[in-house]
């Protein structure tokens, strides 16, 4: 049985793992790089754990995604999105979808937010399907934004209205 939820820092070795093992299998898919976040420090892998959703198989986490809210004046009102991965091995269960359903929860649990905003590779069509059904849209096309070995990659701005 799979299930959705929050991890506690205690368990940032867990989380970690599936990060890197995400960065070393999709690079496509994340503005970061595995090489950049293998070596960060306990500290910031509990911090992360903070904004952070978990599918778990058997209690270990197959899946991950963060959202944040801005703490600038100006940008409360948006939630952000990034992160989102599935192991391959558990893909095709509905586990992104589960995992961006329990995201936008808790998000509109913060009444102020009016939108929520993500970018993704535009290569990654199951992603960018899996927003657009749950009401994402592109509202714009960043050129060469990503950079993985000798390819460059757009990123889509998509955002959902509240």
């Amino acid at each position: 049985m799979i299930e959705v939820k929050t991890l506690p820092a205690e368990r940032w070795r867990e989380a970690r793992e599936l990060r890197l093992h995400a960065l070393k299998t999709d690079p496509i898919a994340f503005g970061a790089s595995y090489e950049e976040e293998e070596n960060l420090a306990e500290a910031e892998w509990q911090r992360r754990m903070k904004s952070a959703l978990f599918a778990l198989s058997d209690d270990k986490p197959v899946g991950t995604i963060t959202y944040l809210f801005s703490d600038r004046v100006k940008g409360k009102h948006v939630a952000r999105i990034f992160g989102v991965y599935v192991d391959p091995n558990y893909r095709g269960r509905g586990l992104g979808k589960k995992l961006l359903e329990n995201a936008l929860e808790l998000i509109q649990e913060n009444k102020g937010i009016v939108k929520v905003q993500l970018m993704v590779n535009q290569e990654q069509y199951v992603a960018v399907e899996l927003y657009k059904s749950m009401g994402f849209v592109v509202v714009g096309q960043m050129k060469k934004e990503i950079k993985v070995g000798e390819r460059f990659y757009d990123e889509l701005i998509m955002e959902k209205m509240l």
